[in-house]
This record gives C-alpha cells, structure tokens and sequence, in this order.
C-alpha cells in the first residue's frame, strides 16, 4: 500500500459521490497518493465502474447523523474539525495503519482548488464547495468505461431531459413543465424520454404528452435544506439513467435557462429554478 493517502471524508446523494470520486482520482494521481473514499454501501458497487484501484469503505449511520448535517465554514471551528479527524481515525482508518496520529492529518474544506499537498500522510478532504462543480468536472479527462449493451436503451435521436421535482406537494411544478416540455417538443422534434427520481411526474407528464419513462425504484429521505421529503432514485435507477443521458441527446436545466428564460422567470419561486445547477445535470 502506498503510505500517502487522499481520503473522501463526506458521502452525499450518488452522482455528488461519483463526481467526488472523478476530481479526487485525479487529485491523487497528480500527488503520487493513494486514494481512501468513504461512501455509503450502496454506493460501493456503482463507484469501482470509475475507480476499481480506490480503498473504498462503507460509512456508517453515526458518521452521517454527527458530521454530515453541520455546515462548516473553512478557517473556523478548529475543536469541531479535531473530532471530526478522530471519529474517522478511530471509525476507520485505525486498523488499516499502525501508528497513526492526528498530526499526521491534514483537514482541508473546500473543492479542487484548495486541495494542496503537503507532508503530512492523509489529507482529509471535506468536499463541500459548489461553486465550481461544473468548470471542474469539465477540466478532467474522464476514461471511457464499459457499459453492457441491455441497459443502453436508445441513441443521439432521443432528447432526455432531467423533469425536476424536488416538492411533490407543490402542484406549481406540474404547471411549470406543462409549459416547458410542449415549448421543447416544438423546438427539437424529437421523441422524448423523461429522466426523474419521482415516478409520478414522469407518469403524469409522459402520458399527457406521449413521451417515454421508465418507472425505476425510488427513495424516499428528508431534507434538511428543503425541510421536506424528496423522492429520489435509488443508486440502481440513478446510473441507469445517467446511461440513457449519456447515450441520448441530453438537455441539462442550464440550457432552459438560457433558452426559455420567458418561462422560468414566472416561475422563480420554484427553488430548482434559480439555484445552483443539480449535481445529475453536471454529471450527465
């Protein structure tokens, strides 16, 4: 084993994880360090399609429940970031290497770009930086990865798009794609295929406008920044679709922006709307 690591310390929703993965492989790679990612289980299988020479390890509920619902600001919150590196020495990394110290951490919050090396052995990475997602993911030379042909489903021909949902009691957001996706069948003239972790917008919306869906398995989990439950795909679901994105003509929400801005400035009280780019649409 390399005696120099990188280590994801948060794990988060599945296309965030993979982005992680993506940035953090290349970090390591320039830095000659070998890589540590902590995930949720689930994620694992999904994960090693991008990075099979990673030391992956499950996370636990407690690390979620102590760390994972506290915002930290960089610079500040020093007996905070203390516990934080020993909950994961002691959790996770102390029967993996002998003679570990916290003064052997390096705790660094922040994206890509406040990722430096230094002479310590683990730098713990708490990646949490929005800002930038996008200019980053595009700076990096993915490799190609085999996907089996059964779950390719259709080609450049079909248009895909992400039918946003992250409120199903909010009736507004039928309203909003009951004008957006007639504008889109207009426009592109092409066979459409909804993408979304709420199966019963999609339903809705393909039936009234014969657009192709799929009905994948969904969860169900509650969001401290919405402070409601959203239903989202189930990891399964999640890189199925990210396939059919891949492999179709993909419109990610930023292009609605630009080419429908008449139609989403009625409706900016939809947070979706005017908030940073979700991390599927930058993945995809």
């Amino acid at each position: 084993m390399k005696s120099n690591y990188i280590i994801s310390l948060k794990s988060s929703g599945l296309c965030f994880n993979i982005m992680r993965l993506i940035i953090l492989t290349k970090v390591a790679k320039e830095y000659n360090r070998g890589l540590i990612f902590l995930a949720k289980p689930g994620h694992i299988p999904v994960l090693k399609k991008f990075n099979s020479e990673c030391l992956f390890i499950p996370y636990t509920n407690e690390h979620t429940d102590r760390f994972n619902n506290f915002t930290r600001n960089k610079n500040i919150h020093a007996v905070y970031d203390l516990k934080y590196l020993t909950y994961v020495k002691s959790t996770y990394l102390d029967n993996i290497f002998n003679n570990l110290h916290i003064r052997d951490f390096n705790y660094i919050n922040g994206c890509m770009y406040d990722i430096l090396d230094s002479h310590h052995k683990i730098i713990a990475v708490d990646y949490n930086d929005g800002r930038y997602d996008t200019d980053i993911i595009n700076s990096i030379d993915i490799p190609p990865f085999y996907v089996t042909e059964d779950i390719v489903k259709y080609n450049k021909n079909t248009i895909t798009i992400n039918v946003k949902n992250n409120n199903p009691s909010n009736m507004k957001i039928y309203d909003f794609w009951d004008e957006i996706i007639p504008q889109l069948q207009m426009d592109y003239k092409k066979p459409f295929f909804l993408i979304s972790g709420n199966n019963d917008i999609k339903k809705y919306l393909g039936e009234k406008y014969n657009c192709q869906y799929d009905i994948l398995e969904t969860e169900t989990n509650f969001s401290n920044v919405r402070g409601n439950d959203i239903i989202r795909g189930s990891t399964d679901g999640v890189y199925q679709d990210l396939i059919t994105c891949i492999t179709t003509d993909f419109i990610p929400f930023t292009r609605l922006r630009v080419d429908y801005p008449n139609i989403l400035n009625r409706y900016t009280d939809l947070n979706f709307v005017t908030e940073k780019v979700e991390k599927f649409d930058i993945l995809a």
